[in-house]
């Protein structure tokens, strides 16, 4: 188990030992956790996206640990922290989180050789053997995510058949990839399956942490008079806070009076799936966001601590995660499903894009041609 403080007294374990006369010698041996750092970029844990979705892999390393979690302001400052962390030589690992911290964990890893470093959602701009790193094919399952808002959109004829889409920050590697894989999967659905969607022009909010601009620009897309947005893909991190107000405001304002209307939002980088129920605190569907590109994040950090901690840290080795092994996915559609919006029909051609990408039979790209 792991601590969300960082902070965890040592466990004193007792053995009881048989004498040679049949006594009984009680030897304590006093257990020192391992040392993790943790870092990652403002606005860190709480962001309801990737960095949220790492956490739940802190929590289920397989023995106790010391995490020291810290929160960098932007990439230069990561660079600071991961030097000092690393000249102390006091942690047996470093996890950036991230690729926002790329070139941060390349530049501090090769200052120092003999530190282990993890990073999670890029890779090394170098070969460098004390760096294990995981990348994430998000554009894969956001492909599955534009099929279905293409479906969505036109669901019935009270629905627009547009489509808005809300970035984070403009040029982001990880926040371009997704988009370039939600536009071709919704143009594959609409050419495919003759549904005459429409496509609004790209925002940005230009922060992964302005939920006040993204309720403005999400509105705005869902209003009648402007965007008339039916769905809005919206891969803005912790932002999504604004997305989901805007679905409010939206709902009682634009929609309220028309029968089968809904905001609908399909999130990303975390599964946001309960920010579009009734009652966020209460996981009760049907969820407005009807499904979220999941990068495993969980599952990558999990892998990449045990194995350090059992020496079996993997040096050198960046790990792809993809659809084909399930390293990247759609949120479960049936958990807050509302069936008259997500159909039966939706869900096979879901299953049928999935197969076709995991064999190979559709290739989905990273950047749009």
């Amino acid at each position: 188990m792991s601590s969300r403080s960082g902070i965890i007294s040592s466990v004193i374990i007792v053995i009881i030992v048989f004498s040679a006369v049949g006594g009984i010698v009680f030897l304590s041996n006093q257990y020192v956790p391992s040392n993790i750092a943790v870092v990652v970029l403002d606005p860190g844990f709480g962001d309801r996206s990737m960095a949220d979705q790492a956490y739940i892999g802190l929590e289920e390393v397989d023995v106790v640990v010391n995490y020291d979690i810290r929160v960098a302001t932007d990439s230069a400052n990561a660079l600071v922290i991961m030097e000092s962390i690393a000249a102390a030589e006091q942690h047996d690992l470093i996890v950036a989180i991230g690729n926002g911290l790329t070139d941060s964990v390349t530049e501090a890893a090769g200052t120092y050789p003999y530190q282990k470093f993890a990073l999670i959602g890029g890779e090394p701009t170098l070969a460098l053997n004390n760096v294990a790193s995981a990348t994430f094919a998000q554009h894969e399952a956001a492909f599955l995510a534009g099929s279905i808002a293409a479906f969505l959109a036109t669901g019935n004829v009270n629905r627009s058949g547009i489509v808005g889409i809300i970035g984070s920050v403009q040029g982001d590697p990880t926040v371009e990839g997704l988009i370039a894989g939600f536009i071709q999967g919704l143009e594959h659905a609409n050419t495919t399956y003759n549904l005459n969607v429409r496509l609004l022009p790209i925002g940005y909010v230009d922060s992964f942490n302005d939920s006040t601009t993204a309720d403005t620009m999400a509105y705005n897309m869902f209003s009648l008079p402007q965007g008339n947005a039916t769905v809005v893909f919206a891969p803005v991190r912790a932002s999504i806070i604004g997305v989901r107000t805007a679905m409010e405001r939206a709902n009682s304002t634009y929609f309220s009076d028309i029968t089968g209307r809904e905001p609908f939002v399909i999130a990303a980088e975390g599964n946001q799936d309960y920010l579009g129920n009734p009652d966020i605190n209460v996981a009760t569907g049907p969820s407005w966001i009807v499904t979220s590109v999941v990068p495993r994040f969980d599952i990558a950090v999990t892998r990449l601590i045990n194995a350090t901690l059992w020496f079996e840290f993997p040096s050198g080795v960046t790990n792809p995660y993809n659809l084909a092994n399930l390293g990247v996915d759609i949120s479960d559609l049936e958990q807050f499903r509302n069936t008259e919006w997500v159909t039966d029909y939706m869900l096979n051609v879901t299953i049928d894009y999935r197969t076709a990408i995991q064999n190979g039979s559709i290739s989905v790209g990273s950047t749009l041609p």
